[in-house]
């Protein structure tokens, strides 16, 4: 099964929380603890994940704190699963006559196919400040005899 993990769906809480203060004005974590209900060390260790793959910014002094690197609009969730989950892999060995992996070429498919939805999904979608509309995406298998009658992935 496809899990996403903790740290993802926390990191997608914070995001959430930097978002809704702008760009403008930056959150101490001292603010983002008991709105997030999560340990200050985790809350750091995290945000320390985002800020570095360039989504947050920490702003220090007395009223400093962490701001979005970039406008929501410009933050996907491809970025996002990247940042604190790392790549989309289902076959990671990298090697096309992997004896592990039936058809590498699949699984390299899906990565593509699910890493584009991603990526087409931003933070602004996600809090509500921007429309979603659901795209279908495919995978062709031309070899494949489920698709002569329809089936697909």
């Amino acid at each position: 099964m496809f899990k996403l993990s903790s740290g993802f769906r926390s990191g997608l809480r914070i995001l959430a929380v930097l978002a809704e203060h702008g760009s403008e004005s930056p959150v101490p974590i001292s603010l983002m603890v008991p709105k997030l209900n999560l340990s200050d060390k985790y809350l750091e260790q995290l945000l320390m994940s985002l800020k570095r793959a360039g989504l947050v910014r920490s702003v220090r002094g007395a009223s400093g704190g962490f701001v979005l690197a970039r406008a929501p609009e410009m933050i996907s969730l491809l970025d996002i699963l990247t940042a604190l989950q790392g790549p989309i892999e289902f076959c990671d060995c990298g090697v096309q006559q992997c004896q592990d992996c039936l058809r590498p070429e699949i699984w390299e498919a899906l990565e593509v196919c699910l890493g584009s939805s991603l990526a087409s999904i931003s933070l602004a979608h996600l809090i509500g400040q921007a429309p979603f509309q659901i795209m279908a995406h495919s995978v062709v298998l031309p070899d494949a005899p489920l698709w002569q009658d329809g089936a697909g992935i």
